[in-house]
């Protein structure tokens, strides 16, 4: 006799094989008893709930020769043919590959005939979210009135890409992933039906890597029968599925805490050559993770982690040299890595790259503050330098570089309060006479590299004037100067590239030059790199006044 996979074998007969899905299994059953079966359901959730085996034993509840019965012999004639796929009462349709009108309009034709041998026609639908809008409507108004006999099963793992025409004519069932609990529970009795010996420890590492779905967990189960024959060890178990043991997961977090770096790369190389899946131990690692930042955060952790005692006294003792800010940065950083190891040809380096980040992450946290700030401060580094008037001592402090800013933004963070003069001056070491010498190049520059509207719109432009770090650009017409002011940032890339110093730039009409410094003082206090400024130093303007180079 051929072989039959674990997962066929040991698919659920009765309600009462289902694992996991008491809410759905117990309205299907109330909805047997009072007579209230629907036309068409919709069972969703994802691969491996049941959802497939639900819907057949539904067919055979309704069509058993005891039925509708929450209980069917799954002896009977229709139930025999029902579990073994040949009920011409029962018709099973994959969509993936069966997804056109064509098939829908055939279906269509076949409604109409009776049962022949129970009492329903039920069509169970799988992956029915393939289905083609064409397919969708024309099953609609089948859908919406169907024969008495005919009953409608669609199943799906993405019930958003259904019409809301078709949900809205389903009763809607949602599977949930099974808890490692119900799959253990599950492996346990099919290893006792199968005179397979494995222990709780064993098991529940199959459940933790089948991702909810019972269906996964069988076929790991079937694979390490396989591998190891009717006695299964972790070992065995692990190498199958090319975990990591935990004893390397405890080895690698004590080497990152003492900042091993080498020792951390040794031990990333060693499960590289024995082939592990580097995708799944960065998972591995970070579930790890989780699990010491839950011991630090809970009084019991049994409901939690499945874990065993031994691991348990483990992680309380490794937790206890832990921060919980510092496993909560841990495990942010490793899931970007994790993310990006499904995005990279160099799984290996990322991993590593990864690790020592982990373990450079205090050196970085102390710079965190000062590098926030100076990027605040950036822009007005390179544009000019920074004055800062402290009122408590009337003293004054000339910022020249990042480094001035660095040691005197650190002696303030403590003590300053909102009662600081922030001042900015600006000015730029360059006249006019120069930007007018390079007009001609910028022109022909914006010109040669396709920017030949803007290069018009300034051809007739004169710079007029340089005050402070701001370059004022006469037009006649408004309708340039509106376009140019549009185009401000251009403008400012290229006469930074030709003049080699940052200048702001201001669109005037030729007469008004002498009119634009009346709001001078109010310009200054609206500027970007003074509200920085005040912020940054938790500081107030009290004057502006203008600083002599």
């Amino acid at each position: 006799m051929a072989y039959i996979s674990l997962y066929r074998k040991w698919r659920p007969q009765k309600f009462s094989d289902i694992a996991g899905q008491q809410n759905v299994v117990k309205t299907l059953q109330n909805a047997i008893k009072m007579d209230r079966i629907a036309h068409a359901y919709l069972f969703c959730g994802p691969r491996g709930t049941g959802k497939t085996s639900t819907a057949k034993i539904l067919a055979k509840a309704l069509n058993c020769k005891e039925g509708p019965t929450v209980n069917p012999c799954d002896g009977c004639d229709s139930c025999d043919k029902i579990r073994n796929n040949n009920s011409i009462d029962v018709i099973e349709i994959d969509a993936a590959s069966n997804r056109g009108i064509d098939e829908i309009r055939d279906l269509r034709e076949k409604v109409k005939f009776s049962p022949t041998e129970g009492n329903y026609k039920v069509y169970i639908i799988d992956e029915v979210h393939m289905l083609t809008t064409e397919a969708f409507n024309a099953l609609l108004k089948t859908l919406e009135e169907p024969p008495d006999y005919v009953i409608f099963i669609l199943a799906t793992t993405e019930p958003h890409r259904l019409l809301p025409t078709i949900l809205s004519r389903c009763q809607r069932f949602d599977f949930s992933r099974l808890s490692i609990n119900d799959i253990k529970e599950r492996l346990a009795y099919i290893c006792s039906q199968e005179s397979v010996e494995a222990s709780a420890e064993v098991l529940a590492t199959i459940a933790r890597n089948a991702d909810g779905g019972m269906r996964d967990a069988i076929s790991i189960l079937d694979q390490a029968i396989s591998f190891s024959g009717k006695e299964l060890s972790l070992e065995d178990v692990e190498e199958v599925l090319g975990l990591v043991s935990d004893e390397i997961l405890f080895q690698l977090t004590d080497t990152i805490l003492n900042k091993e770096i080498e020792s951390s790369l040794g031990l990333i190389n060693k499960i590289i050559k024995q082939g592990k899946n580097i995708s799944k131990f960065a998972s591995d690692l970070i579930n790890h993770f989780r699990n010491l930042l839950l011991v630090k955060e809970c009084k019991d952790i049994s409901k939690i982690v499945d874990i065993t005692i031994e691991n348990k006294d483990k992680l309380e003792k490794q937790a206890e040299k832990l921060q919980v800010n510092q496993l909560l940065k841990w495990v942010n950083i490793l899931n970007q890595v994790h993310y990006d190891l499904k995005h990279t040809i160099q799984p290996r380096i990322n991993l590593e790259m990864g690790i020592i980040k982990l373990i450079k992450l205090d050196e970085e946290k102390s710079l965190d503050n000062l590098i926030e700030r100076l990027s605040r401060l950036e822009e007005m580094v390179d544009s000019g330098n920074i004055i800062v008037n402290n009122i408590d001592n009337k003293s004054e402090v000339k910022l020249d570089s990042e480094e001035d800013i660095i040691r005197h933004s650190n002696s303030l963070n403590d003590n300053i309060e909102d009662k600081n003069l922030v001042e900015v001056s600006a000015p730029v070491d360059i006249d006019i006479d120069t930007i007018r010498d390079k007009w001609e190049e910028i022109l022909d520059y914006l010109k040669s590299n396709k920017k030949m509207r803007l290069q018009a719109l300034l051809k007739d432009a004169v710079p007029a004037k340089v005050e402070g770090n701001k370059l004022f650009i006469s037009f006649e017409h408004e309708f340039h100067k509106d376009s140019v002011e549009r185009e401000q940032d251009t403008v400012v890339a290229v006469l930074k590239k030709f003049l080699g110093v940052s200048l702001k730039v201001k669109c005037i009409f030729s007469g008004n030059i002498n009119n634009e410094g009346k709001d001078k003082e109010e310009e200054i206090l609206e500027h970007p790199l003074v509200k920085k400024a005040i912020d940054l130093f938790n500081g107030t303007v009290v004057k502006v006044e203008e600083i002599s180079k």
